[in-house]
């Protein structure tokens, strides 16, 4: 068995949960399968987080502050209406602040939304701030194909 060429150093300690690097700068967009409460370690010892697993992929992603009022604001209030519901991620920058300006994971949008909207994020003692959620399609104009990653997560908008 032939393991890839690592081309991001997130890719050098793969482990249970998915990481920015491993998106190789693309969105993915993933198919929520469930979401459970799980007891991780953290900056301030073991601490109860959601952790969201999906179809496509054995990884999961916990749901941090943002990314889970993103989610809300995407699916509603409702955790067991977010079940099958398709989530487009990419790899972005933390807010000042955050993970020491390594890349995180945030969310794109979703193709299973009617339109583009804003979502406003208040974060304990942070400054307010706008996302907008973006609908997003199976195939981007133009693009025709859809490529899926080697634990086949779909890839809007990459060649191949």
């Amino acid at each position: 068995m032939s393991l890839p060429k690592p081309v991001d150093w997130d890719q050098l300690y793969p482990g249970r949960f998915l990481k920015a690097g491993e998106f190789l700068g693309r969105k993915v967009t993933l198919t929520i399968k469930d979401v459970v409460l799980d007891e991780l370690e953290g900056e301030k010892g073991k601490e109860v987080r959601g952790c969201i697993s999906f179809k496509e992929t054995e990884k999961q992603i916990p749901v941090n502050r943002t990314n889970g009022i993103c989610l809300k604001a995407l699916f509603g209030r409702k955790i067991p209406d977010w079940i099958g519901k398709r989530v487009t991620l990419y790899p972005g920058a933390v807010e000042s602040g955050g993970m020491k300006g390594e890349p995180c994971i945030r969310v794109w949008g979703s193709p299973d939304i009617a339109h583009d909207f804003d979502v406003s994020i208040q974060l304990p003692k942070k400054k307010p701030f706008t996302v907008t959620m973006h609908k997003t399609t199976k195939n981007p104009p133009g693009d025709g194909k859809e490529q899926r990653t080697e634990r086949g997560a779909r890839e809007p908008g990459s060649d191949g």
